[in-house]
This record gives structure tokens, C-alpha cells and sequence, in this order.
């Protein structure tokens, strides 16, 4: 064999070897899932989210004498603490690798800061899906135990279950946002938790801003998601309002990602 065949050789091996090392995208979503749990407060965060989900429920179906237990009527209440608590998780799911100082093995490991942005997003949807399946095993349970007689439970339409997972899906992606903007976790959760009251604060005080404030009120246009169908222009209102509270943080935090030094 001719040295210029062997090093052809050689360097179809080393590109090989090199495609086989590199972690496909399964492999990078199972390690942030693990590194949602390897802190104190990821560990128990989850945990809060599943106890109060289930709290929530046998509160919701039995209240004044289970005349409110209805399926969707338990499904709205049951998703509260997820929508509180799993945008705290997106925020550590970014702010962790900060406060930890794991970026520079991360992006070292991970050369493409893109692929683990997108597998922390994986995770934080398969997260997102795993409590809205928990809230509706509550649901089920808590309303069939303490809710109506059997068969005035009422009806749970697969499009009220998809709305709510995007309710809680939605939420942690925000979470992630904020994150990613700020990169730091107290800060970043004050923020996703203050700005929307804020501007509900500003719109109830200002006259012109009473329409954008329809538009852009989280509680007002995404609440509804877990209680009825969405109409047109319901559907309008919570696109603007992701649009604002996930795309405007989530464009400041790619950027400060993606452009900065790493620690």
C-alpha cells in the first residue's frame, strides 16, 4: 500500500473515530435530565411539583362537597404548581452551569453551543410532559375519589390535555429564557416572576396601554388554556404573549451564550 493511500486511510479512521465520539442528541438530553437533579434544588423542586399536584387535586375535587370536582375544573388546578414551579427549573437548567462553573467542561466536551441549548430544551419539553401526565393521573384520581357521582365528572377533551401541556411546557421554556438572558439564577427568577406583574401593574394604571395589555397579559391569555378551547383570537394572545416573554429573552440570551467568554 502507498503512503498516500495509508494516509487516507489513516485520516478516514480518525474522521470515523472522531463522528463515533461525538454524543448524539438522546445522550445530551439524558445528561441535562441528570443534571437537573444532581442539585439540592433541582432535586427538590420536582419533588415540590409532584406533592402539590397531588395536594392541589384532592383540594380541588372535594371543595364544597365535590360540587367543583369535575375533570377540567381538577386539571386547571392541578397544573398551578407546575406552571410556578417548572419555569424555576428552566431557569437552573441554564443558570446551574453558571453558578456551578461547569461551562467550560460543558462547551469543551460540546464544542457546539447550540446542540446543548437544544438538548436542554429537549429535556425541559420532556420534563414539561412528564408532570402534565402526573397532573392528569391526579385529576383522574382526585376527581373520580372526591369529585361527582360516577359519570358527572364531565368530559376531558384531548384538546384542553394539549393546551395544558403547552401551559406547562410554555411556562419552563420561559423559565429558560430568563435564564439564558440573565445567567444568573436569584436574578433571573425575581425577573420571570416580577415583569409580568409589573406590566399588568403599569397597563391597569395607563389608559393607552389597556390593549396591549390583552395581548401580553400572561395570566390572562395563557389561563385559559387549561379551562376551554381556544378561540382565533385567543390563540393570537398567547402567541404575542410567548413571543414577548420567550422570544425577547430567549434573542438576549443566545446571544450572551453564544458570543461569551467562558469562565
Amino acid at each position: 500500500m502507498s503512503s498516500s493511500a495509508s494516509l487516507r486511510s489513516i485520516g478516514g479512521s480518525v474522521r470515523q473515530t472522531s463522528k463515533n465520539q461525538r454524543p448524539g442528541v438522546g445522550r445530551l438530553i439524558t445528561v441535562e435530565l441528570r443534571k437537573m437533579v444532581n442539585t439540592r434544588s433541582g432535586f427538590w423542586v420536582p419533588i415540590a411539583v409532584a406533592a402539590l399536584t397531588a395536594l392541589v387535586s384532592i383540594i380541588a375535587a372535594s371543595n364544597h362537597g365535590g360540587n367543583d370536582g369535575t375533570f377540567a375544573h381538577v386539571l386547571h388546578a392541578a397544573s398551578v404548581p407546575g406552571a410556578y414551579l417548572l419555569p424555576v427549573m428552566g431557569v437552573l437548567l441554564i443558570c446551574s452551569e453558571y453558578s456551578q462553573r461547569t461551562t467550560l467542561t460543558t462547551y469543551t466536551l460540546v464544542p457546539n453551543r447550540w446542540r446543548v441549548l437544544g438538548a436542554k430544551l429537549g429535556a425541559s419539553l420532556i420534563v414539561s410532559t412528564i408532570a402534565t401526565v402526573a397532573a392528569l393521573l391526579c385529576t383522574v384520581v382526585a376527581a373520580s375519589a372526591f369529585g361527582h357521582a360516577p359519570g358527572g365528572t364531565g368530559s376531558l377533551p384531548l384538546t384542553i390535555i394539549l393546551q395544558a401541556w403547552l401551559f406547562l411546557a410554555g411556562g419552563m421554556v420561559m423559565g429558560m429564557a430568563f435564564g439564558a438572558a440573565i445567567l444568573v439564577s436569584a436574578p433571573a427568577i425575581v425577573g420571570y416572576l416580577l415583569l409580568p406583574v409589573v406590566w399588568n401593574g403599569l397597563a391597569s394604571n395607563i389608559g393607552w396601554l389597556a390593549t396591549p395589555a390583552r395581548w401580553l397579559d400572561s395570566d390572562s391569555t395563557l389561563g385559559p388554556l387549561t379551562t376551554q378551547n381556544l378561540s382565533g383570537i385567543q390563540w393570537a394572545h398567547a402567541a404575542a404573549t410567548f413571543a414577548l416573554w420567550i422570544g425577547v429573552p430567549l434573542v438576549v440570551g443566545l446571544t450572551r451564550i453564544g458570543r461569551g467568554d467562558l469562565d
